[in-house]
């Protein structure tokens, strides 16, 4: 949209790998692995995602559920429909959020001057992420990761992304998939075609919870309904090899799928319970203090820019420019008012990743 001036909406004209959708009120991540065209080029992994939820549910609400239903007729009757379309809306729910909700992105150099948030960003974050006032990255990846980060903040795990010409919070990380720096990451997703940070961590164990328990109903009443003898005794198509034989494999990619899903579920849970990341994890790099920040319970925090702000693309692609150059007042409309405080999002005693 082009708007007075000539100014754009910021999610028009955003420069990074990741996508926004529903005019600009959901932002997809950036996974370029195999991508299916006819779908808007999301990953061949995300597809592979949503079908094993929707193809095996379709098949337990209308074929197997009915069939356990009328064979064993458990009381009271609606528990089990219920329980099962509870846990089948609250994963497809999640991952909806996973997929479609801002991980916690911080904004680049020059989003943060084409939109003039510098003043609210660091009230919020509790430090400047343009670096020192008055002082400009060289382009040095060395020299400016020692002259843009005050030694204060460097001692703390504060570090200078040359990327996103940022200074990054400790816990934060740059997203090579998505190319742009995220709060608290944890990994980039292909399944779920989004980075996993601080923002939507919530959502993507709510979804492999809820698709956890999804599998425990789902899995062993279909193979109950394929394959017991009193189901195929009664004509079933099934009788028909190469139809046994096709429903066989589904039945155990099926399984299999959900005990790689039960493995990762268990690997997040002792993540939450030690307080790390993934990354943080699979670094192997010694962690400061990182207790008062749990990566689960912690507040999700407040989105850092305004999809929907109006931008000037001169401003915008001109990722060297002074931080002088624009004023660093607020941005009408964005909610980025909350005053500092002694935590002010900072990620303080984390480990740098």
């Amino acid at each position: 949209m082009v708007g007075h001036g000539g100014r754009w909406r910021l999610y028009t004209r955003w420069p990074a790998k990741s996508r926004f959708v529903c005019r600009g009120h959901c932002i997809t991540g950036g996974e370029a692995e195999c991508p299916v065209r006819i779908l808007g080029g999301i990953s061949l992994a995300s597809v592979a995602t949503w079908l094993c939820v929707l193809l095996p549910s379709t098949f337990y609400f209308l074929v197997a559920l009915p069939n356990v239903i009328r064979r064993w007729n458990p009381q009271p009757f609606f528990l089990l429909p219920l329980a099962s379309l509870v846990l089948f809306v609250a994963t497809v729910v999640f991952l909806l959020a996973t997929c479609c909700s801002n991980p916690g992105i911080i904004p680049r150099r020059q989003l943060v001057l084409a939109t003039g948030t510098r003043t609210n960003i660091t009230a919020l974050l509790g430090h400047d992420l343009l670096g020192p006032e008055g002082m400009v990255p060289s382009g040095d990846a060395i020299e400016d990761a020692t002259k843009m980060v005050a030694t204060g903040l460097r001692q703390r795990g504060y570090r200078w992304c040359h990327t996103c010409q940022i200074v990054r919070p400790p816990r934060a990380s740059h997203c090579r998939d998505c190319d742009h720096c995220v709060m608290r990451f944890d990994h980039h997703c292909p399944f779920v075609n989004n980075c996993i940070g601080q923002r939507n961590y919530h959502f993507f164990i709510g979804f492999t919870t809820a698709a956890m328990l999804l599998a425990a109903l789902v899995v062993p009443t279909l193979m109950w309904c394929l394959f017991a003898n009193e189901v195929q005794q009664e004509g079933s198509k099934l009788a028909v090899a190469w139809l046994r034989l096709a429903a066989l494999v589904g039945c155990y990619t099926m399984a299999g799928t959900a005990l790689l899903l039960v493995v990762l579920w268990i690997y997040h849970l002792w993540l939450v319970l030690r307080g790390k990341t993934t990354k943080e994890h699979l670094t192997g790099r010694g962690a400061l203090d990182i207790s008062g920040e749990p990566t689960l319970c912690a507040p999700r925090g407040p989105q850092l820019f305004d999809p929907h702000a109006w931008v000037d693309p001169a401003v915008l692609t001109n990722s060297a420019a002074s931080s002088s150059a624009v004023p660093s007042g607020g941005l009408a409309g964005l909610n980025l008012s909350h005053p500092p405080s002694s935590d002010s999002w900072r990620n303080e005693g984390a480990i740098d990743v």
